[in-house]
């Protein structure tokens, strides 16, 4: 069963203007059917939909953009977008400005609930359950598109922060990691939403020395903004040596985070690849050669995983502890890109999430390379 974005019209909502929220409404058969229909009667109007929502996505990412940046960026005629941004604009979808289109708050709301049928229409909602059943997760979530490295990253944020609005209530603590997927979600989170009541927000890890808008205290700091909670930091750096983090852990300050994040009720947390995260924890030479030799790919706080989710190495740091996620009700990771498919698989196996939202090229790569391992599971069988 599939959730989906909603108008919610109610007393929470700002001056009576639409917010979309992640809700239990169960479109199932009635959507596929109603697709379906749409296809066999007028096959063009699924196709003019997916086009004007290609463009609609364009410049929430943008905020602006001239005709001649969407040509270049959707592949798409210039007389095809010409048409599609008139029949926009005079739905009052779009502004024309003089730094090009910009969405307006109609076409702000009209946006999320067309992301269901759009992933109706790719086949993107079978994809969720398949890789949901293949790697028993409570839910897989597919943005769809195949979009540069950036615009994956705001869609993948754009989805998370509506998961985190409908899904995070009060008196809950929500921890987050690092990084820049991460950081997206922050930057997406928005106003508009109900406040959350005794709400905390607190960093799963330390610091990894870059640039402060993706370390997990900035991120923290960002969403218990935006969803009307109070926040505690972690004043540490990520790597440390055994003998370090001991002392460390006996700081007041420090104790109380950690604390907290024993009895989180989410964790949110990007995936990386194995050795670009080896080389930003400034790794020596003989330790990513080690993690290589040990055929780590994935990595998630930490921790580094192989091929079949078995962790082969970790680093020593202040944070969230593996052993520590069985106790948490949500672990949600959150990653996109194809590059990334064969860290994200690796992460995942390791039977420690119960969400996975990533996009749809790392989907569709996650299929493709179970396939190929089914095939040569079968075909050792057949030769045996």
């Amino acid at each position: 069963m599939q959730e989906f974005f909603h108008e919610d019209r109610s007393n929470n909502n700002k001056g009576g203007t639409k917010i979309i929220i992640w809700d239990n409404y169960v479109p199932g058969d009635d959507l596929k059917k109603d697709l379906d229909l749409l296809k066999k009667i007028v096959p063009d109007m699924v196709d003019s939909i997916n086009k004007r929502y290609n463009i609609l996505r364009s410049l929430e990412h943008a905020g602006s953009m001239g005709r001649r940046g969407l040509v270049k960026r959707l592949q798409q005629p210039e007389r095809s977008i010409r048409k599609d941004l008139d029949f926009l604009r005079s739905a009052a979808y779009v502004q024309m400005t003089g730094v090009g289109a910009v969405l307006t708050q109609e076409g702000r709301a009209l946006l999320k609930p067309l992301d269901d049928f759009i992933r109706e229409h790719r086949g993107i909602i079978e994809l969720e359950e398949e890789l949901a059943s293949h790697f028993s997760l409570e839910r897989v979530v597919v943005v769809p598109g195949h979009e540069d490295d950036q615009a994956v990253k705001k869609e993948l944020g754009r989805f998370t922060a509506c998961y985190l609005h409908h899904e995070v209530q009060d008196d809950e603590v929500l921890a987050v990691t690092g990084g820049t997927t991460l950081a997206a979600v922050a930057r997406a989170m928005g106003e508009g939403y109900k406040k959350r009541k005794d709400l905390i927000v607190i960093p799963g890890r330390g610091g990894l020395g870059e640039k402060v808008e993706i370390e997990a205290n900035t991120i923290a700091v960002d969403i218990a903004r935006a969803l009307g909670g109070t926040y505690k930091l972690l004043y540490t750096p990520d790597s440390l040596t055994p003998s370090t983090l001991e002392t460390i852990k006996k700081e007041p300050a420090i104790g109380e985070v950690l604390s907290l994040l024993e009895r989180a009720d989410y964790i949110l947390h990007g995936i990386g690849e194995a050795r670009q995260m080896a080389l930003r924890r400034h790794l020596p030479a003989h330790e990513i050669a080690t993690i290589e030799e040990l055929g780590g790919i994935g990595e998630a706080f930490g921790y580094y995983f192989n091929r079949e989710g078995e962790v082969v190495y970790t680093t020593p740091s202040v944070g969230i502890r593996l052993k520590g996620l069985k106790n948490i009700s949500k672990v949600i990771a959150v990653a996109g890109g194809e590059e990334k498919a064969q860290a994200i698989m690796a992460v995942v196996r390791s039977n420690y999430q119960n969400i996975l939202i990533t996009d749809e090229a790392a989907a569709r790569k996650l299929k493709e390379l179970l396939n190929k391992e089914e095939f040569k599971d079968n075909d050792s069988k057949n030769r045996d």
